[in-house]
């Protein structure tokens, strides 16, 4: 049940309090706020008998505080001033496109791909901050510690607002030296004689069987090395440690055009899996959280598409 003192709870009245002992007239603060004298006059009335203690004394034409309002006073006003900030805090961040992102993906993505578009952002828009985290496990920033985050999906969580992007394609591809040494593979049953190099990071699920054309197939290796890092696993397949089947399009398309990486399989591959960028429900109401949104997601179609239209000329076996 509300008491008698609720009105005194209210910060701006102690603000407004706090100007008359400043000022020392109950007249001046009515003028600078313009508010009339009877009814600051009646809040403080009110404050006093509310508390049951006197707060202000007239000494000639001045009004000055009592002990008791200087007492109250410095351990209020911290209150209102810490109020104060997290108020202006929360109107900066419904500014739009003003402030900062808190920004989650896998770090070898965000590595090669992510970043040069946060870059590409900001010269459109310098008024936005990042906040980047970096994780192989996507729970360590889809428990609202970011506002966007980049993962594959959908994870139909009902605290996210997901937006798809694109298809991931994964290339199965080796070097030219791995595949002059060991022979050009082109089903699933042949690998294996191969060696293979495997990713194991916690980006993604991973698949135990290639498809193509609706039909799919188990596998196995002759030997593996395995890498919980996408970017070192490219390296190994680049010096020809062996066949990797799940790299992904955006991550091995420059190797595949300078000839460092071939595909192989005859158009065997990992099944494919879905890009998504999600936000936060509080997150997705900012301006600047749904401008990036837009952003990305216009660019990176852009991007894969090109990539992708440019090695189906090359190897038309690649859907």
């Amino acid at each position: 049940m509300i008491n008698s003192q609720w009105k005194a709870l209210h910060l701006g009245r102690w603000e407004l309090l706090f100007k008359i002992m400043d000022e020392g007239s109950i007249t001046r603060v009515a003028d600078i706020e313009n508010l009339q004298r009877s009814q600051l006059s009646r809040m403080v009335s009110g404050l006093e008998e509310e508390l049951g203690v006197q707060l202000l004394e007239r000494r000639g034409k001045r009004l000055n505080p009592t002990q008791v309002a200087l007492e109250l006073r410095s351990k209020i006003e911290p209150h209102i001033v810490m109020v104060r900030r997290a108020l202006e805090k929360t109107s900066e961040l419904e500014e739009g496109d003003k402030g900062s992102i808190r920004f989650g993906a896998m770090p070898g993505f965000l590595q090669t791909q992510v970043v040069p578009l946060i870059a590409e952002f900001q010269q459109l828009h310098p008024q936005v901050t990042f906040d980047v985290i970096g994780d192989d496990n996507p729970k360590a920033f889809m428990g609202g510690e970011c506002d966007l985050m980049l993962y594959y999906g959908p994870v139909n969580d009902a605290n996210l607002v997901e937006n798809w992007v694109t298809r991931s394609l994964f290339v199965p591809c080796a070097s030219p030296k791995y595949l002059e040494k060991a022979g050009y593979p082109e089903n699933p049953d042949e690998l294996s004689d191969h060696s293979g190099v495997v990713y194991t990071g916690r980006v993604r699920p991973h698949s135990e069987v290639l498809v193509k054309n609706g039909r799919q197939q188990t596998f196995r290796w002759k030997s593996m090395i395995r890498f919980n890092n996408i970017l070192l696993a490219k390296t190994a397949a680049v010096e020809g440690c062996g066949i990797v089947l799940d790299m992904p399009l955006h991550h091995c398309f420059e190797e595949v055009m300078n000839g460092q990486l071939i595909p192989i399989l005859n158009g065997w591959q990992i099944p494919n899996l879905d890009n998504y960028i999600g936000s936060t429900l509080a997150a997705s109401k900012l301006r600047r959280v749904q401008m990036f949104i837009d952003f990305y997601v216009r660019r990176r179609r852009e991007i894969e598409g090109e990539q992708k239209r440019r090695l189906q000329e090359k190897y038309n076996f690649i859907i």
